[in-house]
């Protein structure tokens, strides 16, 4: 918990593992369907993404909405990572929803407010396939 705080997680006392583990499983997912090994290193990662696909940055976002929308923080910059693929969570259960470039997501015409606090966001229905985005 404290390296979580002390990456920027701004929440006080006990936290839930839910969503790590939630979110590790949507990466895990992503690794599968691309046939990749997963980092399954521990501690807070710097690198702004999660793996490598076809030389190109992959960050993972996992919701348990559908439809869900593809999110990044406020202080997320365009060069953090490539591509950003949405997946969706009914655990055991995961689908990838689809995905979008770093340039389509982090722009100044995708931030809103969904009830969290303002955030690059881009609805299901606008995002790409995978198969368009590593073409």
């Amino acid at each position: 918990m404290l390296q979580n705080q002390a990456n920027g997680v701004s929440t006080q006392g006990q936290r839930s593992f839910d969503p790590d583990i939630i979110g590790m499983a949507g990466e895990l997912a992503v690794c599968k369907y691309f046939n990749r090994w997963p980092d399954l290193s521990i501690g807070p990662h710097y690198s702004g993404h999660d793996l490598m696909v076809k030389g190109k940055r992959v960050d993972v976002k996992t919701t348990k909405y559908n439809p869900g929308y593809l999110q990044a923080k406020m202080k997320k910059t365009v060069d953090a990572c490539d591509v950003y693929i949405l997946v969706h969570s009914d655990f055991p259960s995961f689908e990838i929803l689809g995905g979008a470039t770093s340039e389509q997501l982090i722009n100044p015409s995708t931030i809103r407010d969904t009830g969290f606090g303002e955030r690059y966001t881009l609805e299901q229905t606008q995002l790409s396939t995978l198969r368009s985005l590593f073409a």
